[in-house]
């Protein structure tokens, strides 16, 4: 707001201090040049965000902590295919590994032709049965028997369910 001009001074004379009596109004929480006191306000908001953060980090690591005991990890570092008969000539056949979570399910694909024949072809065979030695796998939803025409491929496909616990190791799987 602007003051309307006083009168000047006749010179030689300093301006009159404040009245007597007159004091500056005193600050919250002191004297007349106390500092203004932070409010509880700002100390409680702090520390609740200081319990939040510590809550979200619990929580972070319970749930990590709880994830990695409660699914355990499955590492299959190969596939080995058996066959006592040597259907579609697989006995000895080899695959690279896999990794999942226990009782988790993972669907394979192969294309499978029958064993090569002495002219350049492959003879005529059937898959009749896939299943799995290795302890805590099964195979479950093959499509056998399988007939795989002379000159020909078929796809073979079936599901491996992983164990409860854990395992890290090779799975063997029987063809007949």
């Amino acid at each position: 707001m602007a003051q309307a001009p006083s009168a000047p001074l006749p010179t030689g004379q300093a301006p009159a201090g404040p009245p007597a009596g007159w004091a500056p109004p005193p600050y919250p929480g002191g004297g007349p040049y106390a500092p203004p006191r932070r409010g509880r306000s700002r100390t409680v908001l702090i520390v609740v965000c200081v319990i939040i953060v510590v809550l979200l980090v619990v929580g972070v690591v319970a749930t990590l902590f709880l994830q990695s005991s409660t699914s355990p990890n499955i590492n299959v570092t190969g596939i080995n295919f058996v066959s006592p008969d040597d259907v579609c000539g697989l006995n000895g056949a080899t695959d690279t590994g896999f990794s999942g979570n226990s009782s988790q399910s993972i669907e394979f694909t192969y294309q499978i032709s029958g064993n090569n024949t002495t002219n350049g072809g492959t003879a005529a065979c059937t898959i009749h049965s896939v299943s799995t030695t290795t302890p805590g796998f099964s195979v479950t939803g093959a499509n056998v028997p399988l007939v795989i025409p002379v000159n020909s491929s078929q796809i073979l496909m079936f599901a491996v369910n992983m164990p409860s616990g854990s395992y890290t190791g090779v799975l063997t799987l029987v063809m007949t």
